[in-house]
């Protein structure tokens, strides 16, 4: 009996972090011995269950093996971090991490440095430390959105921004490429900008809150589809356009019905099977940039059914 349940430590967290997994244990078994760690921010959204799809489909294509982590949400921050240092200790070949805090990585990546374990961040840049960036370009897309939404209110009115956490440089950037579009608008004022809204749905409650607070919004930019689905809920009748990021399934029908009135459509598989494409060819001795921008297009009603 004793011999039954002397299993070793490793095999231990290896199966945990499989359970983790956004995607069922069964399909981390990809062929390849070129192992690649990977950390979400979250498992609760299409999006992120589409990063992970894509990630699989590229390491089955390349000949590799990738075991991914996911926090139950954008707010686990140390849980990541636990993550991050659990595929560090299983000496995996490569680590690549979406952070919950693009300024507080300097540990992590310097203990995988010293072990030889090259350090890779996509959808959100880490800031901290010089580390490849796989994802679109953040701040591009929030002033297109803005010139977008310009034209939808008549390039009148009055807007909030409701952001994802600042400690997150995507939601950063999208925020400040938006108020930088919109200081060349001049009959538009940001009302208000909140933040904290990481992939997290604003309930009827809180949207009610902030109607009565600023009850002559004309406009509403949001850096998440999810937040953004929820917002259009709330705001049902009142004639509030809105504009948001992620070409998930659910956010690409509010833009078709025109509830969501711009999106700009990241694609999650692409940006995961791009982020292992990205780390293999560096593998193989391959000269890339630091940074690997993806296209992202910003559909409205118009062109929606074309995407």
């Amino acid at each position: 009996m004793k011999k039954r349940i002397q299993i070793s430590s490793m095999l231990i967290v290896l199966a945990a972090m499989l359970l983790a997994s956004c995607a069922p244990a069964g399909q981390q078994e990809a062929k390849g011995d070129y192992v690649i760690g990977v950390v979400t921010k979250s498992r609760n959204s299409e999006y992120w269950m589409s990063v992970c799809a894509g990630m699989e489909e590229a390491a089955d294509a390349l000949g590799a093996k990738v075991v991914i982590l996911s926090p139950d949400t954008e707010t686990d921050k140390d849980i990541q971090k636990k993550m991050i240092r659990d595929l560090i200790k299983m000496d995996v070949d490569a680590l690549a991490v979406s952070p919950i805090d693009s300024y507080d990585n300097r540990d992590y990546v310097q203990t995988a440095s010293e072990k030889g374990i090259p350090v890779f961040s996509y959808d959100t840049p880490i800031e901290d430390m010089a580390v490849p960036y796989i994802g679109i370009d953040n701040k591009m897309v929030g002033y297109e959105l803005a010139k977008v939404l310009a034209e939808k209110m008549g390039h009148q009115g009055n807007v909030a921004v409701i952001a994802g956490s600042q400690e997150q440089a995507s939601h950063k950037q999208r925020v400040l490429g938006f108020t930088d579009y919109m200081e060349t608008e001049p009959d538009i004022r940001i009302e208000v900008v909140r933040s904290g809204y990481s992939n997290l749905r604003v309930s009827e409650q809180e949207m009610e809150e902030i109607l009565a607070e600023y009850p002559d919004l004309d406009g509403i930019m949001t850096t998440s589809a999810v937040t953004a689905l929820g917002i259009t809920e709330a705001t049902k009748g009142t004639g509030i356009v809105i504009a948001t990021v992620d070409a998930q399934e659910d956010a690409l029908r509010a833009v078709e019905d025109g509830r969501i009135a711009v999106l700009g459509a990241q694609s999650g598989s692409d940006i995961g099977y791009e982020a292992v494409s990205y780390i293999m060819r560096e593998k193989d001795g391959k000269e890339q940039d630091m940074q690997d921008i993806l296209d992202v297009k910003i559909l409205t009603r118009k062109n929606v059914k074309e995407y």
